[in-house]
């Protein structure tokens, strides 16, 4: 793992198997709270694992869209005893690897400052994160509802989304000002992006512009 900032750290890249785009990669996310560690998105690494528990363990685990979950998700579940979470919709995609102990359909507050907010398009399930770091920035974790192809800002259409629905959720970004845009699986080694107000409503006009249909790829 790779420290980011004084309470975060970026996993070990990984490469999903069966793409057809070598330089695809998945990132998951360590988040120091004043409560205990959280996990958001995944690492199927045992290394990142091992740093996870000489941090301390985490105490809850929470996913962005169903396409996180993978062996590793259980064996942190039981090596940590820790806490899963997912959208309820992700119930029947995730159940070939684990079991979450609970899940939500609407925007929640955990921990007295960690933010779950809806954002469905990507998949049905999708979630965005949003934590308001004591150390001063303010993070937000898009999954895969934004992603860095190279350059290029885009928005991700696969088997299960909803192009409506994405258009909900990158309106409802507008109204955010994240300093750190943090994402599931990108292009690239780059896995995060600060901006300010200018530059997040420019990124989020030209992901909205630019879908990436994945679709017809995997057709």
């Amino acid at each position: 793992m790779k420290q980011l900032y004084e309470d975060l750290w970026v996993s070990t890249p990984e490469f999903p198997e069966n793409e057809q785009n070598p330089a695809l990669m998945m990132h998951g996310y360590l988040l120091q709270h004043s409560r205990g560690n959280l996990l958001i998105s995944r690492t199927e690494q045992p290394e990142d694992h091992q740093t996870i528990a000489d941090s301390g363990g985490i105490i809850r685990h929470y996913l962005t869209h169903w396409h996180e979950a993978g062996p590793g998700t259980r064996l942190l579940q039981q090596r940590f005893n820790s806490a899963l979470y997912c959208h309820n919709r992700a119930l029947g995609p995730i159940s070939p690897y684990v079991e979450p102990d609970d899940t939500f359909t609407q925007a929640e507050l955990h921990c007295g400052s960690f933010h779950i907010v809806p954002t469905p398009g990507h998949t049905p399930d999708s979630t965005t994160y949003l934590y308001a770091s004591p150390f001063g920035k303010t993070y937000l974790f898009v999954g895969d509802t934004l992603s860095l192809y190279g350059e290029s800002w885009v928005t991700l259409l696969v088997s299960d989304s909803n192009e409506a629905d994405l258009r909900k959720s990158l309106e409802f970004y507008r109204a955010l000002r994240p300093d750190v845009v943090l994402m599931t699986t990108t292009s690239g080694h780059k896995a995060w992006q600060e901006v300010d107000t200018r530059r997040w409503l420019s990124l989020l006009d030209e992901a909205e512009n630019a879908p990436l249909d994945l679709r017809q790829r995997h057709a």
